[in-house]
């Protein structure tokens, strides 16, 4: 299924001080974790790195139009700002995301829908954006608030458990690596080799 109108972003603007190494090239599963989260896209027409100067993985890049570390809010207001179009958002540290929570998603998007999964909280870092959350995504990232507070002020629609576990969603699609720990908490927790 292809997502026409509605763009693929990875957010990719973090400093990786927690994994001590660029996050975007850490290998799991002997691949970077960028690669990973670039073929749950590939049902995308365009997919974008946003925070960084150079893509990898043959990936288009942008870089974050704020100087400074500003949180994954920075890169959402960039890519809106910029591509102007509706977007699925993906953090570069979430190389479990699933293609098909991706599509779904996107479905949400192409509806000019602002869509988050909800898993004990918003899990703002996969997550369908409106261009309409444009304003308010400027108005919290100059007041220095985040994604979760953003979403105080625009409409979303949520997905709960129901919903995203219909999809065959186990709540991998938003796992963070952070750190070398969180790589082995997911091996355990969802029983898969990621180092090898």
């Amino acid at each position: 299924m292809r997502m026409r109108g509605v763009v693929g972003i990875i957010l990719a603007g973090g400093a990786s001080r927690r994994m001590g190494s660029d996050k975007a090239l850490v290998e799991v599963g002997g691949r970077p974790m960028a690669g990973w989260v670039a073929d749950a896209m590939a049902g995308f027409d365009r997919v974008v790195m946003v925070g960084r100067h150079r893509g990898v993985a043959g990936l288009e890049a942008i870089p974050d139009l704020q100087p400074g570390p500003a949180g994954p809010l920075n890169g959402l207001h960039t890519a809106l700002t910029i591509l102007r179009q509706p977007v699925v958002a993906v953090a570069v540290d979430q190389p479990l995301v699933r293609s098909g929570t991706l599509d779904r998603l996107a479905e949400l998007a192409a509806a000019n829908q602002t869509a988050v999964c909800v898993d004990e909280r918003p899990q703002v870092t996969c997550a369908a954006y409106s261009p309409d959350c444009l304003d308010e995504a400027e108005r919290i990232l100059h007041s220095g608030g985040s994604m979760q507070q953003m979403l105080r002020s625009v409409p979303w629609t949520r997905v709960d458990r129901e919903i995203w576990s219909s999809w065959g969603e186990d709540g991998r699609s938003w796992f963070s690596m952070d750190s070398p720990n969180d790589i082995v908490a997911a091996e355990r927790r969802f029983r898969i080799n990621l180092l090898g």
